[in-house]
């Protein structure tokens, strides 16, 4: 079941983010409240002096935001907008960038309940992405807001 909600999610963020497939973001693993994603090194990543270039970075993360979501609530005739991202660069990556990201079980029922109630929410996520060495390559935190499509 994992590797098939692995490539169902990775085939659904294709189709929506054309972007992410020109980055060859890659979902290794994936199931319900959990996501493993990848970017290896590529020359549309890859800036002046040889390491991944800080706008990819930054891509991947909210990329693996945005997927962690998708793979967390079974959210139909919603729209998830990103509405403030920060990202800290603390090392370099060179050939590949990792990142996995979880909800905890409390914290989906307390965001879905809202969305319910409200029609809409705001909550924060923080993503963390290691480079090869599995060191912290950054740190990104962003603010999502999620709403019900009118209708």
């Amino acid at each position: 079941m994992s590797q098939n909600f692995a490539e169902e999610l990775e085939k659904s963020l294709y189709e929506f983010l054309p972007l992410v497939k020109a980055l060859d973001v890659r979902v290794e693993e994936g199931r319900p409240g959990y996501v493993k994603l990848s970017m290896s090194q590529s020359p549309i990543v890859i800036n002046h002096f040889g390491a991944f270039h800080a706008g990819a970075l930054y891509t991947f993360a909210e990329t693996v935001g945005g997927a962690v979501v998708k793979a967390s609530f079974d959210w139909e005739n919603t729209t998830l907008i990103n509405k403030r991202g920060e990202i800290r660069y603390r090392k370099m990556v060179t050939r590949k960038a990792v990142s996995e990201a979880s909800f905890a079980r409390k914290d989906v029922e307390r965001i879905k309940a809202e969305v319910e109630e409200k029609g809409k929410t705001e909550f924060t996520y923080t993503v963390i992405v290691k480079n090869q060495d599995e060191e912290v390559a950054c740190e990104a935190t962003f603010d999502f807001y999620v709403r019900k499509n009118p209708g």
